[in-house]
């Protein structure tokens, strides 16, 4: 239990370091670009047996990290926007509610059940998506921003299945679980490194001096620490089999989504409109009937 409890804490802790990256005008996309470096670094000086690189080249879960790589960049650059552009609590429910699609992979090619209980929170999950990114405060969400929280909502299922089938089907140790992550990472941070050398070389984006900037490495060190975690310790919870995979997704994201409102309200002082309000008990109470 104690790997779930980290594993919300962690997920939480990097939406406010987003919101942070606003505040102290760090540019996020490159932050993030360091961020996968710094997560990668961690996952090495924490692994206890050394990179055995036999093992990487001879699993078949090292042809899953590249594609997963890629999601993972892209799709941390999303919520990162939307947190910033519509609210924490909007990033949060979005990225969380993904939990659906988990769920249908366990249910599917897992063979775990689906009950008519579950099936109702599924359906309430994708009114509490719409709901909560209707409007924010007294103003209404910019209509053109709607594609953020959608392609997160997407992104974000995508890479749960991808982390719940490898866990499941190849990843055959906790090492092994470990290599898996610090490559994925490596991945991203090999997209990232190329998707800025396009922005500063023919986009001109902004420039090298930029890149180097002690605010935006330093933002990227910040987030890459807690972002590593935030995966291993997912890995080590479904390895705990406290609970099954379809129940362990819609937990931790039930918790991401009240934590994340919560602070969102009292620390960061976002407004929550009544639409927003019904749309995030809506997406409780539907984790709760996917959960249970």
């Amino acid at each position: 239990m104690i790997y779930i409890i980290l594993t919300i804490v962690i997920s939480v802790s990097l939406l406010l370091v987003f919101k942070g990256f606003q505040k102290y005008k760090v540019n996020t996309l490159i932050a993030i670009v360091f961020n996968y470096v710094a997560a990668a670094g961690t996952g090495i000086f924490f692994l206890d047996s050394g990179i055995q690189s036999d093992v990487i080249f001879n699993s078949e879960w090292i042809y899953i990290c590249i594609p997963l790589g890629i999601l993972f960049i892209a799709i941390f650059y999303l919520i990162s926007l939307t947190a910033q552009r519509i609210s924490i609590s909007t990033a949060s429910v979005a990225n969380k509610m993904s939990v659906i699609m988990p769920v249908l992979f366990s249910v599917i090619f897992l063979g775990q059940q689906l009950s008519a209980l579950k099936i109702v929170g599924i359906i309430l999950a994708m009114i509490a998506v719409y709901l909560s990114t209707r409007a924010f405060g007294k103003e209404k969400v910019n209509g053109k921003l709607i594609w953020l929280p959608v392609l997160v909502f997407i992104g974000s299922g995508l890479i749960d299945i991808a982390i719940n089938a490898s866990n499941q089907f190849y990843i055959k140790s906790s090492y092994e679980s470990a290599l898996f992550t610090i490559c994925t990472f490596l991945s991203a941070f090999i997209v990232g490194i190329i998707v800025l050398m396009y922005l500063i070389g023919v986009k001109k984006a902004f420039n090298v001096k930029e890149v180097f900037a002690p605010k935006n490495i330093l933002g990227g060190l910040v987030l890459g620490i807690p972002n590593y975690f935030s995966i291993y310790f997912i890995f080590k919870s479904l390895d705990a089999n406290v609970l099954q995979s379809a129940q362990l997704f819609p937990v931790i994201n039930l918790s991401n989504v009240a934590l994340s409102a919560f602070l969102g309200w009292i620390v960061l002082k976002e407004k929550l409109s009544v639409i927003n309000l019904i749309g995030i008990a809506l997406a409780i109470i539907s984790i709760l009937l996917i959960s249970f």
